[in-house]
């Protein structure tokens, strides 16, 4: 509810105080007293732009402060304290506007965005007048209405929890796509390689061998002539060869052996153990050079060394480890499988929570359509006893993008002359029409609702009966809720539970509290053509004892 308002500088207010209370409060004065200007600043407290007509004198500022108790409205509680704004149980907002049209909003002493202002604001203060852009004129709260009258809040809340879920899991969702989406370059990249590599199948040691075999090939010529010669050397066709000459040493020795002493046979042993090992080495020589091993393999070999470099430098590893390789690719392949499964995993979470979503939405539009039905019955009967006799109202419900509130778009449409087609409320031109169209919605459908209401001119237009039936409902509105009221109607103004008098003189408007005897002075002349006579007088004290009755 709105506690307290402070207006400096606002055109021809200087400075006005208001302390508010719950129940009706009603808001009086002659014909450009100044009463708009109230409006006007609620409007600069609840975030809507600044129109061109608020703008101070020169070198001085506009200042609109409000305190606003939130206790009931925990939603903006959390909505501030997640933007880090220190909030209790009371807002105190703070609108300023300066000489050249700039304005600044504060809640808390925290500087904030007009669309903060709204959020803290919205479902809080409604006004309604015929230039308001609040309530029921904008049609986005039309489906919060219909819900207030006919839809359980745990129906709602599971709805939009599960829409909650449905957007956590299909960001989740997208984010791990797109993730997919740059992996599965990769692993296309990781299957070539993959293939690649086991084309070339490197074995363990193969590489080094290739070298050597490399070497020796680019070499053979002159190698094989020089390994020949060793080998000729060693075993030769005549009896100069190393062996050869070796071993016919050792058979001469040995025809003397018992003839020598016993450093002669040790080094008769000697020569018999280097027999053998120029033996082993001669076979070595012999053996180098592979048998059908042609200049020609040379080719092969120098290919299969470039693929070898070439896959080892693109995956910077040792050409002799390349044969670990594929072992390494497929784990990476395998990782890449897993990111599969998981991608898998969430679109069916996805699909169920979707599911589970859209059965509840579909609960709800079900109710929603029947108890629409409901209360347009019990709108267009208030219309009767508010002089709207030729209204008519209907909702009117459409499918819509999902939402937190469902599948649906709701529109509360009326036609004032039989004859016409049915608009949306905004399109109806009389400002008197469309506060006491508010004013059936509202008793009707936002009974149990706790934001502050805001009525301009209610009564336009009507008198008498009329007059007290639109008293007696905001006077009902008023039994567990905040409204104040701009009014020119005697009837409705005697059912106040606070009356404030605008007043206005030369120089400035002014605001003053009535006590009893002023709001009879105040309802008698409300009553009076000219001046306030004995008759007025007494009727606007009837009118006030009648009051009491109905409270």
């Amino acid at each position: 509810m709105l506690k307290y308002l402070s207006i400096k500088n606002l055109i021809l207010i200087q400075n006005i105080e208001i302390f508010f209370q719950n129940g009706l409060c009603i808001l009086t004065g002659e014909t450009g007293a100044g009463k708009s200007m109230i409006l006007d600043s609620l409007s600069l407290i609840t975030g809507e732009r600044t129109k061109s007509s608020i703008k101070p004198e020169k070198g001085k500022k506009t200042i609109v402060t409000a305190q606003i108790d939130i206790s009931n409205f925990p939603d903006i509680k959390k909505d501030l304290n997640k933007l880090d704004i220190a909030v209790e149980d009371d807002l105190i907002i703070k609108r300023t506007v300066s000489d050249d049209g700039k304005s600044k909003s504060f809640i808390n002493d925290y500087l904030v965005s007009l669309s903060t202002l709204k959020q803290a604001t919205n479902g809080v203060i409604e006004i309604h007048s015929q230039f308001s852009e609040q309530g029921l004129l904008d049609s986005s709260t039309h489906i919060n209405t219909l819900d207030d009258y006919g839809v359980k809040k745990e129906d709602l809340i599971q709805l939009k929890n599960l829409w909650e879920q449905v957007k956590k899991i299909k960001e989740e969702y997208e984010l791990f796509s797109k993730e997919i989406e740059s992996l599965a370059e990769i692993k296309e990249t990781n299957e070539n390689d993959l293939k690649e590599i086991n084309i070339l199948n490197p074995l363990p040691h193969e590489f080094e061998d290739l070298e050597k075999k490399r070497k020796l090939l680019k070499n053979y010529i002159k190698i094989s002539e020089s390994i020949n010669n060793v080998t000729e050397n060693f075993l030769g066709e005549n009896t100069n060869g190393i062996e050869n000459l070796i071993t016919e040493n050792i058979k001469i020795l040995n025809g003397i052996h018992d003839l020598l002493d016993n450093e002669a046979k040790e080094q008769i042993k000697s020569l018999e153990s280097i027999s053998l090992e120029i033996s082993e080495i001669s076979r070595y020589f012999s053996n180098i050079l592979e048998p059908g091993v042609q200049e020609s393999s040379l080719e092969g070999i120098e290919h299969r060394v470039s693929e070898f470099k070439r896959i080892a430098r693109k995956h910077k590893v040792d050409e002799n480890e390349l044969y670990k390789f594929p072992e390494i690719i497929e784990s990476k392949l395998s990782s890449s499988e897993q990111f599969d499964v998981k991608l898998s995993n969430i679109k069916n979470k996805l699909n169920t929570i979707n599911n589970e979503y859209f059965l509840q939405s579909k609960l709800i539009s079900d109710i929603r359509n029947k108890k629409s039905k409901l209360l347009d019955e019990s709108i267009n009967s208030e219309f009767l006893d508010l002089k709207l006799e030729n209204a008519q109202f209907q909702t009117f419900i459409e499918k819509s993008e999902s939402s937190s509130t469902g599948q649906d778009k709701v529109t509360f449409k009326i036609k004032t002359n039989p004859k016409a087609d049915m608009e949306e409320i905004k399109k109806i031109s009389s400002g008197g029409e469309l506060c006491r169209i508010a004013l059936a919605i509202k008793v009707t459908a936002d009974k149990n609702k706790l934001s502050t209401l805001f009525f301009d001119e209610v009564d336009s237009g009507i008198g008498g009966a009329v007059s007290t039936a639109v008293g007696e409902r905001l006077k009902r509105l008023g039994e567990n809720r905040q409204v104040c009221v701009i009014t020119h109607s005697p009837q409705v103004a005697s059912l106040a539970n606070n009356h404030f008098k605008v007043i206005k003189n030369q120089f400035e408007t002014k605001l003053i509290e009535l006590d009893y005897n002023e709001r009879t002075t105040e309802i008698a002349r409300m009553l009076s053509a000219k001046e306030i006579t004995k008759e007025a007088m007494d009727a606007a004290k009837k009118l006030l004892e009648q009051s009491k009755e109905i409270s």
